[in-house]
This record gives structure tokens, C-alpha cells and sequence, in this order.
């Protein structure tokens, strides 16, 4: 069964016998937030033993998931197990345990993106008694009630710029997010005064955010050399290569949008209020010589390409950096051919 994530709550707090969940999706801070939210919310007012086991350890011994499932501690009234990196042959054992229905327990099992061909999901989707909840990346409506939760829950005031701000360069992994968020409220936490855009900026490092916007409008413009020393900073200062190339696959988004709107009758500065989050007045100039010289199935064909680069990515973790300079520079190769004049 497929669910959203207001429905945790109520399913938690009124069913205390078997509770099976598969948590997958790219957010794997989203993940992470839900299973705490979980184990420190809605699990709360009962005494649970939390156990850990992987994919590898069923491996290494097929019983142990049964045998942990069906054995309550005398010290607590409640199991919580969570499962993770499984493969396709653990199955059987994960599907033994879902059909035996050991009471007093709750199975969270976490994982990557799954496809719908996924046993996996094809598993917990297809049985009414096992629930399903996908955590895909932050956009922008979920940042924002991001933003907003955190400003409600510190008691902090912040304009209407911090927040722009805060939505351009807020991952779109939420427990990176979160953690800095954090740091606002630990550096607010006993001020006098509400935050400024500056300090906030100063506070978040917004070094790696202004190379990522130098990156994409470079590549954009096709300046090959000062795309490529770009790129290199950014890895050598620990930048993920994902992370790089999320922030041109939004980058590419954004200008397709644009043109989408465009290509329906409005004029730019018409199309770009569809933008959420609004555009910087400063990136304005160059995102609009983007627009004008870009056509847009070449904007729609680079940005499959690179979601493209981003699973190679991730299915060759040694290969990344390489692999996403490599797609990016390609791009920054054809920027070039579209500013010769």
C-alpha cells in the first residue's frame, strides 16, 4: 500500500502489532528524518529494542531476520527492526517474515531509488497490509514548508530575502538542509536582533553556492577553461559530484520553464514569475542571454543526458568526478557553438 507522509502518525499510533514500511528514494536525508521521527515521536510512549541488519548479514546467515523478528527482549514490549542494502535474493527471507506477521514489531525497510519493476516495491506495494512511502528530493513547495516548520519551531523571524535565499541554496537532500538550518538556529538561538541576508550568507559559507552559480552560467555560456577550473575547485573542496550535477539539472529546469512559458506567448520578465523560487535580480542578465541563445530542445536533451549522468554516477561511485566533468564539460562544448556570434 502507497502512502503519504502525514499518515505515519495515525497508522503508528493505532496499530501496535506487525508494522511493515519500505522508506526508499534519493532523499536519504528525508529517510533518515522519517525513521527518527519514527523512533522519537510516534514510538514514544512504548519500550522498543532497536535492531540493525543488512543485506550482507542476511547473506551471511538467511535466519537472522526470522529469528530477530519472532524474539521479544523481556526488558521492552516492542522490536523495531530496519533493514538496508538488500538485494533481490533476500527477498524470500524479508517475504517469510511479512507473512508470518510477528507481533509486536515493526520492520523499516530502507532503500535507494527503486524502479516499478522493483521486487521490492512490487512486494510491500501489492500487500495491503505493508506500507509504502517514496522520498524523492526537495522541491520547491516541500522547501518551503521546510523553512517554515524551522522558523515556527526556533521562534525565529527572518524577511522575505533570507527566505529566497534559503531556497536557492538549500539542498535538495533534507538532512543537509537540516543541519544547516541548524547552524541559524545555534547562532540565533540567544540574540537579540533577527538575522541579516549577509550574516546568514556568512553563517552557510556561500562560497561553494556563488562557484556552483559561476559553474552553471559558464558552462551555459560555453567558457570552457573557466568551467572546467570550476569544476575542479568544487571537487577538491568535497563538493559531491551529484550534488554538482543537480545544480545544473535545476539550472537546466529553470530555463525550460522559462522557455516553456515563452514559447506560449508571455515575454521574459513575464515567464520568469513562474520561477519557484524567484530568479536573483543579479542572475537576471545572464539567465536571460541563456534563454535568448538556447533553443529549447537542446536545453530538454543536455538535462536527459545529465539525469542520465547522475545514475552512472551513482552506479560508479570510483568513476563520479570523472563522469560528471566529463557531461558537464560536453555541455559547456556545445554552450560555446550558441555564443560564437
Amino acid at each position: 500500500m502507497i502512502i503519504k507522509d502525514f499518515q505515519i502518525e495515525k497508522i503508528v499510533k493505532e496499530n501496535k502489532g506487525f508494522l511493515p514500511f519500505l522508506i526508499y528514494g534519493p532523499n536519504e536525508g528525508l529517510i533518515r528524518d522519517y525513521i527518527k521521527k519514527i523512533k522519537s515521536d510516534y514510538l514514544n510512549d512504548v519500550d522498543f529494542e532497536e535492531v540493525a541488519i543488512t543485506g550482507k548479514s542476511l547473506d551471511l546467515n538467511p535466519d537472522i531476520l526470522e529469528t530477530s523478528a519472532n524474539s521479544i527482549s523481556m526488558f521492552n514490549s516492542y522490536k523495531l527492526i530496519i533493514l538496508e542494502s538488500l538485494k533481490d535474493k533476500n527477498i524470500s527471507e524479508l517475504k517469510r517474515v511479512i507473512d508470518s506477521a510477528p507481533t509486536q514489531t515493526m520492520l523499516i525497510v530502507k532503500a535507494d531509488n527503486l524502479k516499478k519493476t522493483s521486487k521490492l516495491r512490487k512486494l510491500f506495494e501489492s500487500n495491503a497490509l505493508c506500507y509504502t512511502l517514496a522520498c524523492y528530493e526537495d522541491d520547491a513547495k516541500s522547501m518551503m514548508r521546510l523553512i517554515d516548520n524551522f522558523v515556527n519551531e526556533n521562534n525565529i523571524s527572518i524577511n522575505r530575502d533570507i527566505k529566497n535565499y534559503l531556497m536557492h541554496t538549500l539542498s535538495t537532500d533534507r538532512m543537509i538542509s537540516f543541519n544547516e538550518l541548524q547552524k541559524i538556529s545555534l547562532f540565533y538561538a540567544n540574540a537579540d536582533a533577527n538575522p541579516s541576508l549577509e550574516e546568514v550568507k556568512n553563517l552557510l559559507n556561500d562560497t561553494s553556492s556563488n562557484n556552483l552559480q559561476k559553474m552553471n552560467e559558464s558552462v551555459m555560456y560555453g567558457n570552457m577553461s573557466k568551467s572546467s577550473s570550476i569544476i575542479s575547485k568544487l571537487l577538491l573542496e568535497g563538493n559531491n559530484p551529484i550534488s554538482i550535477l543537480r545544480s545544473l539539472i535545476n539550472y537546466l529546469k529553470r530555463l525550460q520553464k522559462v522557455k516553456v512559458e515563452m514559447k506560449k506567448g508571455s515575454n521574459f520578465d513575464t515567464a520568469i514569475k513562474f520561477l519557484k523560487p524567484p530568479l536573483f535580480w543579479k542572475d537576471k542578465d545572464n539567465f536571460q542571454q541563456h534563454c535568448v541563445r538556447w533553443p529549447l530542445n537542446k536545453i530538454e536533451r543536455n538535462l536527459s543526458q545529465l539525469l542520465d549522468a547522475e545514475i552512472d554516477c551513482k552506479t560508479n561511485n570510483k568513476l563520479s568526478s570523472i563522469l560528471c566533468e566529463r557531461s558537464i564539460l560536453t555541455i559547456c562544448h556545445e554552450g560555446k557553438q550558441h555564443f560564437q556570434n
